[in-house]
């Protein structure tokens, strides 16, 4: 097996850093849902609990609303919240994972990314006729209840004609998720009332057309139902209900007159949540967006490579505390890539967006030099962010949202030196922001009153061994915050709060001649929870291991332990993580 070089690049002669992982890299963790693998390449997740519970991606010190998430060429972030629920869609279904660290990047497909983007590639249809299956069930070492978590999935891809194909992939999880944890006063307690039982579908068809072209119509279901049972001194459990629903009509040409390669995708994004506590009413939540979104790529000219995108929104929100309203959101993107000889090239991508009250030109300059061994890329650009609905509407518990607020704004800068003919390829970025206009919640209501400076360093290696028997792969990264608020004295100069020093992670690949191994370490450090930074969450170190016996040509066993260290952890203050678990299950083929 040949595995992606730490650091791939945009078609064209301008790069920027990408990690990447591979169905089969990704199906060898045999993990149940997707933060899992975002861990592993070292993604700090603010995680309120185990499986189907809120988790939240920071990249870089960033909010979650500023990470995109991008699902074949859709920006599926949740337009009132700006998250995504990583429990929607199955690990099972994705065939290409690529994270991109830092502000705007050059894919035109993610509408002006501020901390980072999440790109997923989902699986494609196959020739001939195909099944999987995926059973497992999983245990937290809990006297009470032996078996905690249930989890299947199938799928199918196959032609049903020349030019027809179907992908169908089902997935249904129970999990009780109860442990055992120390809390505040050190005292074993057992975290009770975080039942989640869920399930997701993707079903996707797709017509050939004469020349390659393409018609593909897929949805992709989710609907949960989880017992939220909020922080460990809580009396109060609360029941989310999720039901979310994406139907994508893709039309692609791969060749136009031998000079443009064009996608046009229509979206609907239907996001809906209810979510109930005894003795109050039911809150309900329903998001509808209709999205358009298209890409060009030119190809013809041989040291010009241009790419394109459009995306318009129109997003209902009808909700207990936001109201109803229509709100209007578009992007236009290009990235222009020139290559002026062998050595030096230049990146130019620019964007323009709107909705209902704001505009912002977000451009960016890159340039790259190719010396052989090494390359060097130098970019600065600037960070545009929308207030997300819920900041400009929310209404409920004495609190409101500013429907006055204005974009967060700033600018930022890298330089990556990318080392990859060496003894161990390796990747250095530094990277600088400055970020003003910051929506904070203010008293009882949200302001554009936060400023902050951030600066890091990202470290990232891979290597492989003995005929790629043995595969490390590492991330470590420095970062530095600071606010800048001198309207306050109290935060001014202090960290931003949730934003750990450091965090690494290291991927262990073991192929052994019955046995595939993976090992996973991940690290996160000293997180403030508050910006006066009085109060801060212990570092904490997990480590995972996956092992498969490859034997069987059509059935796969495997077991799964995480925290293998049983370290009593929190991602987020006063919501306790489980400790040591294992996962016993079998994977089938035909």
């Amino acid at each position: 097996m040949e595995l992606p070089e730490v650091v791939t690049y945009v078609d064209g002669p301008v790069a920027e850093q990408r990690q990447v992982l591979t169905a089969e890299e990704i199906e060898r963790m045999h993990v149940c849902d997707l933060p899992e693998v975002l861990e592993s390449c070292g993604v700090q997740m603010l995680s309120y609990g185990p499986y189907g519970l809120e988790q939240r991606p920071s990249i870089r010190g960033s909010t979650d609303e500023t990470v995109r998430v991008v699902i074949d060429g859709i920006c599926v972030n949740n337009a009132q919240y700006g998250s995504f629920d990583f429990s929607s869609i199955s690990v099972a279904d994705i065939e290409r994972l690529e994270i991109v660290r830092g502000g705007f990047t050059e894919g035109v497909s993610d509408e002006g990314a501020v901390g980072g983007v999440i790109y997923i590639s989902t699986k494609k249809q196959s020739l001939g006729h195909h099944f999987t299956s995926d059973s497992s069930i999983k245990s937290y070492f809990n006297s009470y209840l032996p078996f905690d978590t249930f989890s299947q999935q199938l799928g199918y891809s196959g032609q049903l004609s020349d030019n027809d194909f179907l992908k169908l992939n089902l997935k249904g999880v129970f999990a009780n998720n109860r442990f055992l944890f120390l809390n505040y006063q050190n005292r074993l307690k057992e975290r009770l009332n975080s039942e989640v039982v869920d399930g997701t579908s993707n079903v996707s068809y797709s017509h050939f057309f004469d020349g390659g072209n393409s018609l593909t119509v897929s949805d992709l279901f989710y609907a949960g139902n989880k017992n939220c049972p909020g922080t460990e001194t809580s009396t109060t459990v609360g029941v989310q209900k999720d039901i979310d629903n994406n139907v994508t009509v893709s039309l692609i040409n791969p060749e136009l007159g031998g000079i443009v390669r064009l996608e046009n995708n229509f979206a609907w994004l239907c996001n809906n949540r209810f979510y109930s506590e005894p003795g109050s009413a039911e809150s309900k939540h329903y998001v509808n967006t209709f999205k358009y979104a298209g890409y060009a790529d030119f190809y013809a000219l041989k040291n010009i490579r241009q790419n394109a995108g459009l995306t318009f929104d129109i997003t209902n929100l009808d909700s207990t505390n936001s109201g109803n309203h229509t709100h209007f959101s578009g992007t236009f993107k290009e990235t222009t890539k020139l290559q002026f000889s062998r050595i030096f090239s230049m990146s130019v991508p620019f964007a323009f967006k709107f909705d209902n009250k704001n505009t912002a030109v977000i451009p960016k300059l890159g340039f790259k030099a190719a010396f052989g061994y090494f390359d060097i890329m130098l970019d600065g650009y600037r960070m545009i962010q929308f207030p997300i609905l819920q900041d400009l509407y929310w209404e409920g518990a004495g609190f409101h949202g500013n429907p006055d607020l204005k974009p967060e704004q700033g600018w930022g800068a890298e330089f990556t030196f990318d080392v990859h003919r060496f003894i161990v390829p390796f990747s250095v970025c530094f990277y600088t922001n400055y970020y003003e206009s910051k929506i904070k919640w203010v008293g009882n209501t949200t302001q554009n009153v936060a400023s902050a400076f951030y600066f890091g360093i990202d470290f990232n290696s891979q290597k492989s061994f003995f005929n790629d028997r043995l595969i490390l792969r590492g991330n470590v990264e420095y970062l530095y915050t600071e606010l800048l608020d001198k309207n306050n004295k109290y935060e001014y100069g202090k960290r931003i709060m949730w934003t750990p020093d450091f965090t690494a992670s290291l991927v262990v690949i073991g192929k052994l001649p019955f046995v595939n191994c993976v090992l996973e370490c991940n690290y996160i450090g000293k997180r403030y929870t508050d910006n006066m930074n009085l109060f801060s969450l212990n570092p904490y170190f997990l480590m995972n291991l996956s092992a498969e016996y490859t034997c069987f040509e059509h059935v796969t066993p495997y077991l799964r332990f995480e925290n293998l260290l049983n370290q009593d952890y929190e991602a987020v203050e006063n919501y306790p993580m489980p400790g040591i678990s294992i996962t016993m299950g079998a994977k089938l083929s035909f």
